[in-house]
């Protein structure tokens, strides 16, 4: 049985030493086949030969650690990049490789200037770049609209009026100004090793016996869904303490479409199950039998904060400060990555866990900390969500305070 390579406990790889080790082995039985001498057989003493053997045995050990590496890149647990893109594909998903931004351009200049397709146009600092998706031609006003796509992937959404600078010149008329009026489509960015490994771990439930997992399954697959939690009321009570119905099933769903949603709980749904939730969608069967699927979507519980500092640091402590402290908060609770930062639906808000966000911006102390659901918090305690519930952070509800030194 070998002691490296493929074994019963899996890969293991040769060490550099025991590359040495064999290489000396095999020069010591090399026989002079005129002389029957092995000139070779104290090659470890041999300083220079030794030197050779090191060159051998340090590119076999790359090649070795390159196998260990190939090896690993089967294991769903731990590939990544183009092998993990590949290896999903028997799972029957493929990595969401991500997508431009595109907004409205106005064009403006003399009448019948015309803009070719393609033509660039860019922030002020030229560091969001756009072509235009098709040929323009002002009219008689010398203005004109046209779409243009970013020439990156990725979720980008600018401000009206912000990409308003002209990167490609005209030859026909005089193209004088460019602006931004809206974004029809904000891009979105290619999917994460991390986000595409927890999707393929979704995808393998979808087969599952337990029909909780397989509702579940079903839709954190659908495009858009964030978030999902599949609740039933297994007790023999009409209603449980939650109010699901005897026998029924919740699903609590953030993002996605709702067509999408009910049209995988309709197929996912036992006998007799159309599910339980304030938002319903109907369906009809091959026999013309109509339902109403429910779900139910999480109720936004706005969260406000009121918080006192003490700059002590005031070269450390930003010009905008304030707006970055709000914003650290408001960034802490959002979803990122397909996952929920720092408070998912039914989970409360943990009282004690906002210094986090709050700390990333350095120069101050905290003097008081107040939470609650109302304006005015005067809370210092966790803050209970319901299971149908969300926390939702907003900076017009967060007040920030610099306090005066005493």
């Amino acid at each position: 049985m070998p002691t490296y390579g493929l074994t019963p406990e899996g890969f293991t790889a040769k060490r550099l030493a025991d590359i040495q080790n064999d290489i000396n082995a095999r020069l010591a039985v090399i026989t002079d086949p005129d002389t029957g001498e092995t000139p070779f057989q104290n090659a470890q003493d041999d300083t220079l030969l030794q030197q050779i053997v090191g060159v051998f045995a340090e590119e076999l050990s790359v090649a070795w650690q390159a196998i260990t590496e190939a090896y690993f890149q089967f294991d769903p647990l731990h590939n990544t990049g183009q092998a993990q893109s590949s290896v999903v594909q028997l799972n029957a998903i493929t990595r969401r490789w991500g997508s431009a931004a595109q907004i409205q351009l106005k064009c403006k200049g003399t009448a019948g200037t015309y803009i070719p397709r393609g033509s660039l146009v860019s922030d002020i600092t030229n560091t969001y770049i756009f072509a235009t998706d098709e040929a323009l031609t002002l009219n008689v006003s010398g203005e004109g609209q046209v779409t243009a796509t970013r020439n990156v992937t990725g979720e980008y959404s600018p401000e009206p009026g912000t990409i308003n600078s002209i990167q490609s010149p005209v030859s026909i008329g005089r193209w004088d100004s460019v602006e931004n009026i809206e974004t029809i489509n904000p891009g979105s960015a290619e999917e994460t090793d991390e986000e595409l490994r927890e999707r393929q771990q979704v995808s393998t439930m979808l087969t599952s016996y337990r029909q909780v997992e397989a509702i579940y399954a079903a839709l954190r697959a659908i495009e858009g869904v964030i978030y999902v939690r599949v609740l039933v009321n297994s007790t023999k009570s009409p209603q449980d303490e939650r109010g699901i119905p005897y026998k029924e099933v919740c699903a609590i769903v953030e993002g996605g479409n709702d067509d999408d949603i009910a049209d995988a709980l309709f197929l996912r749904f036992p006998v007799g199950i159309v599910g339980h939730g304030s938002t319903q969608v109907g369906r009809v069967d091959i026999q013309g039998v109509n339902y109403v699927i429910s779900f139910q979507r999480p109720e936004s519980v706005p969260i406000y904060v009121d918080l006192h500092i003490l700059v002590y640091d005031r070269a450390a402590f930003p010009d905008n400060g304030i707006d970055l402290i709000k914003q650290a908060i408001v960034d802490y609770a959002e979803y990122a990555g397909g996952e929920y930062k720092g408070f998912p639906p039914g989970e409360n808000v943990v009282y004690t866990r906002l210094y986090t966000p709050i700390n990333e911006v350095n120069g101050f102390s905290i003097v008081s900390l107040k939470i609650g659901k109302e304006e005015s918090p005067t809370g210092e305690t966790d803050i209970p969500i319901q299971f149908n519930e969300v926390a939702r952070f907003y900076t017009q509800n967060i007040t920030v305070t610099i306090d005066d030194p005493d």
